[in-house]
């Protein structure tokens, strides 16, 4: 190689280098990934856990939704069947997916080992609540709490003895078994399925029941919130494909919403389910429970 040329490449590779140093020429970091981590709380039955996720990159005074598992279910079992982390990823809310004593919730007269121990699980939510609003700035007054079965159960006994914790709830194939005078003014969005054995829309003695309880009817356990939201006594039914949809016009900025499912079990409607052979044999659901949930109770504010 001549003189001049080997100089000029020595040259380029000095600027190369010295580009390499300064960080002119340094790859973009690659994006963030979401934070998931689980949060601890000190308890008299032991240590009570949640499974907190939080969106990359989300904002102070972000939105909380608190969704509650069913009897015998966790919580990475909804987290990872019930679409909940991808939505708040792309709506921009944090999700904490609180674990029950025992897999079972005490929700006021039911259920399992938490009722007959009355554990005090409305203090581990509003404990988990009050250490995300401090550790993670989530807003306190958009916070919303959802479930399934008993954990819907759960979202009525919180509203009914915390209101001051909730915006909103949203239960799914659950009923009110809490006492509940006077019921609080909050928005509630219901989701049920016709076709319920295990907590039957009409009430009842569920022939597939676990805890083997006579629940009140959806009709029943939404007919507080309805008075003391101040709502039109009859709703206005909108008809779709294999739903019913009540909406109940109320005071203020709250709504009382109910959907109910038309053949539906006692399931999360839209959930994805845990088997690969169910999930390719399985036709699509009339509703996304978690995104008609969202979508009714973004809105509400804790006034």
């Amino acid at each position: 190689m001549g003189a001049a040329r080997w100089a000029g490449a020595v040259a380029i590779l000095a600027m190369v280098v010295a580009g390499c140093a300064t960080g002119l020429t340094a790859v973009a970091d690659a994006p963030t990934a979401p934070v998931n981590r689980t949060v601890t709380l000190a308890s008299a039955v032991g240590p009570r856990t949640a499974i907190v996720h939080r969106p990359t990159g989300l904002a102070r005074n972000s939105p909380l939704v608190v969704v509650m598992h069913g009897a015998g279910g966790t919580g990475e079992q909804v987290r990872s069947t019930f679409g909940w982390d991808a939505l708040a990823d792309r709506e921009g809310f944090e999700v904490a997916y609180p674990n029950g004593f025992a897999r079972y919730w005490n929700a006021g007269f039911c259920c399992g080992a938490p009722h007959s121990r009355h554990v005090d699980d409305l203090g581990f939510l509003h404990g988990l609540v009050t250490q995300l609003v401090a550790e993670d700035g989530v807003d306190a007054r958009r916070v919303y709490a959802v479930g399934m079965s008993n954990g819907a159960m759960m979202a009525y006994a919180w509203a009914c003895a915390r209101p001051e914790d909730l915006a909103g709830i949203g239960p799914v194939s659950g009923a009110l078994v809490a006492p509940c005078q006077p019921a609080p003014a909050i928005t509630v969005v219901a989701v049920h399925g016709t076709a319920d054995r295990s907590v039957p829309i009409n009430g009842g003695v569920g022939p597939k029941s676990v805890s083997h309880y006579d629940y009140p009817s959806v009709a029943v356990s939404l007919a507080p919130f309805v008075a003391a939201d101040k709502c039109a006594p009859m709703p206005k039914r909108t008809d779709r494909p294999s739903v019913q949809l009540s909406t109940w016009t109320c005071s203020g900025e709250r709504n009382v919403t109910l959907a109910v499912v038309s053949g539906l079990g006692h399931e999360w409607p839209g959930a994805r389910p845990a088997s690969p052979v169910k999930r390719v044999m399985r036709p699509p659901a009339p509703l996304d429970a978690t995104t008609f949930l969202w979508s009714h109770l973004r809105t509400s504010v804790l006034s």
